[in-house]
């Protein structure tokens, strides 16, 4: 189920592999160690953490990545076996720091997860001596509607069960799925258990998944093709990057390439708020961690912000944060 290729440095490594379990083996082959029962341990010599699969019958599988190279790694998402057929679940960044520090750049790899479905081919970049986390989910598109049931009257959820559209969808991950993640990666279950175990909670994060994409408007979808989703990261990215300056739409679409009409639908399509909404929540959560961490000021806040008018910001913080900032700093 899960069919990468990795490029190290300028060296490129593909695993064309037509078995799931295959996987982990060729990594290993890369990595100059073995594959124990799913379990590959990254050699010191090449960087540290591990990644684990687990093949839950025909249906579901599961891989958890919690490591680092000591090399740059370039990973780019192929869907392209029984690409229609499955639907991935990648949960990004999902695991706590090690080192329990917030950073102004972790707004770069928020903790999200990604359902994709089709060929897009995403590439994620992975600096050299940078941990990265996440937590893989397949399922084919049979079983998922045997979970799900059969009075599919939501456009998000028959867009991803239908047969032949390549859509990607993106969420926070919420407070819910965070639990599960931790269950996934820190429990005492036997390993005789773990078939069961880990089918549970590969199915309860689907689940809380889809839950999420049920709170979006239920409007039409349209697929997406690799290259507009690319460029809709790439905005996404920017606006994060200038917390401080309001995105320009019309800018922004010249950037990308796009009309500012298609733009538009695509940003909302894929991660549910518009552009600006999008951009707002990020900035007042900018806001709340230098409340708290930075133990700035309201009005130093506000202008770091961008904001002239302290009013304003105090409204827009009060919206999203449910307090006003300066009872936000106080408790």
């Amino acid at each position: 189920m899960f069919d990468q290729i990795l490029v190290v440095k300028a060296q490129v490594i593909e695993l064309n592999v037509s078995e799931s379990h295959n996987v982990l083996d060729k990594l290993a082959e890369l990595l100059d160690t073995t594959c124990e029962n799913g379990y590959l341990k990254v050699p010191e010599n090449k960087g540290n953490g591990y990644l684990r699969a687990f093949y839950l019958g025909n249906s579901i599988g599961m891989m958890i990545r919690d490591c680092e190279f000591n090399s740059d790694l370039l990973i780019r998402r192929n869907f392209s076996l029984n690409s229609h057929e499955r639907v991935l679940l990648s949960f990004n960044n999902i695991l706590p720091p090690k080192n329990n520090k917030i950073d102004r750049a972790d707004f770069q790899n928020l903790p999200s997860v990604q359902i994709g479905k089709g060929k897009l081919n995403l590439e994620m970049f992975y600096p050299s001596h940078t941990n990265f986390s996440s937590i893989l989910v397949a399922i084919y598109t049979s079983d998922l509607k045997t979970l799900l049931g059969t009075q599919i009257e939501n456009s998000i959820l028959s867009t991803i069960l239908a047969d032949d559209q390549p859509v990607i969808f993106e969420e926070v991950i919420t407070p819910d799925i965070q639990k599960i993640a931790l269950e996934v990666t820190d429990n005492n279950i036997p390993e005789m258990l773990y078939h069961l175990y880990y089918r549970l909670k590969a199915e309860e994060l689907i689940c809380l998944v889809f839950a999420e994409l049920l709170k979006r408007e239920n409007t039409p979808i349209q697929a997406v093709n690799e290259i507009d989703a690319e460029k809709v990261y790439l905005v996404r990215a920017k606006i994060l990057k200038e917390l401080s300056t309001s995105p320009v739409l019309a800018n922004l679409a010249e950037e990308a390439g796009m009309s500012k009409s298609k733009l538009k639908r695509l940003f909302k399509q894929i991660f549910g708020e518009s552009i600006f909404n999008y951009y707002q929540s990020f900035r007042m959560k900018e806001a709340a961690r230098l409340l708290k961490e930075r133990r700035l000021t309201v009005s130093e806040v506000g202008y770091q912000l961008g904001f002239s008018n302290l009013g304003h910001f105090t409204r827009v913080f009060e919206a999203h944060m449910g307090m006003k900032p300066k009872k936000f700093s106080l408790q």
